[in-house]
């Protein structure tokens, strides 16, 4: 019984030394940006350090060349900035990602017998520690609930903007600066349209079917009194 014991402790420490070389998921921040990347290739630092049985702790070596996993297929996607500070998840492919980082995505073979091995991440960029994650209210600089679906970008800064798509319905553009939108032809179909603006100007022609009011007046059955049709002209005074 005690060989057999003493058996089972030398595999139970053989399997968990072995453990510490296997990489499955772990919580990291990007600490640089590849130039050339686009912000697709980032290098990364493990943010949750090595504990030994002994009790001392190491901190993990970073881990370079990682491609960044953005939501998105083919032709269709969504894409943001990647920066230094920027936290994610990093998971560990089961083979090697030398290949296939080189390829179109096409089938390639692995250049070695490598698993969950360290050099072999992929980064998702999203994970925060609940103290500092964006979710919350105050991070943000216009009025924020977690019931609206948001888009936003600069956050915390004073070119922050959004688009939200609140619980109720409704959608707000937010931003203190342009709105801009280009399109061969935009086509607007509502009750009713409300232009709340200091200064308004249009530089193309202009037509409106239907009810046209300015200050408070109806302008389809408006009528200037004493004017000449054709040449532009008012008739004598009264």
């Amino acid at each position: 019984m005690q060989a057999s014991a003493g058996l089972e402790s030398v595999l139970g420490s053989a399997f968990w030394s072995e453990m510490n070389n296997i990489y499955t998921a772990i919580p990291c921040v990007v600490i640089t940006v590849r130039e050339g990347g686009d912000g697709a290739l980032v290098d990364i630092q493990p943010t949750i350090n090595q504990k030994f049985v002994d009790g001392t702790v190491s901190q993990r070596t970073p881990i370079l060349g990682v491609p960044v996993s953005f939501p998105m297929s083919s032709s269709a996607g969504v894409m943001f900035p990647i920066k230094v500070g920027t936290t994610g998840l990093a998971i560990f492919s089961m083979r090697n990602l030398e290949s296939w980082k080189a390829s179109n995505g096409a089938l390639v073979n692995p250049l070695n017998r490598a698993k969950f091995d360290k050099s072999d991440a992929i980064f998702f960029p999203g994970i925060q520690p609940p103290s500092v994650n964006i979710t919350r209210p105050h991070f943000h600089k216009f009025p924020h609930s977690n019931e609206d679906l948001v888009l936003f970008n600069n956050i915390g800064t004073g070119a922050e903007n959004e688009v939200r798509l609140k619980g109720d319905g409704t959608i707000v553009i937010n931003t203190a600066s342009k709105v801009e939108v280009n399109a061969g032809d935009v086509e607007v179909n509502s009750s009713s349209v409300t232009v709340n603006a200091s200064d308004t100007v249009f530089n193309s022609n202009v037509s409106v079917n239907g009810m046209f009011t300015y200050n408070g007046e109806e302008y389809s059955t408006h009528t200037h009194i004493g004017v000449q049709p054709g040449n532009g002209t008012t008739g004598p005074k009264a």
